[in-house]
């Protein structure tokens, strides 16, 4: 099912199915545009679920890739390390100019050296408190297929130590994120990332909240006038 916020953007942006870097994907395009971004999903999400962050960066006049994350939805290979080094080593041969990820994706989107960077409630480590039922709950591991539950989330996110990039970043937080999640977002803010915490969602939902949304159109605006 598509993300209700499709209908925001859609005017003049066109979607059909796709691959990128082996992964089944949808591309938006809102016209006769070159520069490519992609948006990349979340642990245990699919490329629906961010197909209305998609929009939103399709608005701000980019071609978007959407793809499934190994593991997820309907890509092939399941979660692991070494698919996903293969999956981002061939994202980076596709000459994205600007690049949105939620949770895992977030973790994915930073390594691909690209700017303008928008991330979503990005976790900074495979250490995730509380209940096994409230994991699975948020988490969602029985969507995911892997080597055991969390099993490939952890193997993949210690394998992923490329420095972290310098500002400008953005980064979104739920104002009750995941521990995890609000620790990453000290560190951004540390390193001088641009951080706003979001009090209208959670870790899950924050892909489809209206604020974020709006203010990822405007800062890849921004950013793309900046470069320009």
């Amino acid at each position: 099912m598509l993300n209700p916020w499709f209908g925001r953007y859609k005017r003049g942006i066109s979607l059909k199915q796709t691959e990128v870097a082996g992964a089944p994907a949808y591309l938006l395009s809102p016209g006769a545009v070159k520069e490519s971004a992609v948006v990349i999903h979340g642990y245990g999400g699919n490329k629906e679920e961010v197909v209305g962050l998609g929009m939103a960066v399709a608005g701000a006049g980019y071609r978007v890739y959407l793809p499934d994350l190994p593991g997820h939805g309907m890509h092939p290979r399941q979660l692991a390390e070494n698919v996903v080094r293969d999956f981002v080593a061939a994202l980076k041969t596709y000459g994205f100019k600007a690049a949105v990820g939620h949770s895992l994706g977030g973790r994915v989107a930073m390594v691909l050296g690209v700017k303008p960077l928008c991330l979503l409630s990005l976790p900074l480590a495979a250490r995730f408190e509380g209940r096994k039922s409230d994991l699975l709950r948020v988490l969602r591991a029985r969507r995911v297929r892997e080597s055991k539950p969390f099993g490939g989330l952890a193997e993949v996110l210690a394998a992923l130590t490329d420095p972290w990039p310098d500002p400008p970043v953005l980064l979104f937080y739920a104002f009750q994120d995941l521990p995890t999640c609000l620790e990453a977002a000290a560190k951004g803010r540390q390193g001088g990332w641009e951080t706003r915490a979001v009090k209208t969602a959670g870790h899950l939902d924050i892909v489809s909240a209206p604020e974020v949304l709006t203010a990822v159109k405007s800062y890849l605006e921004k950013e793309r006038a900046v470069c320009r």
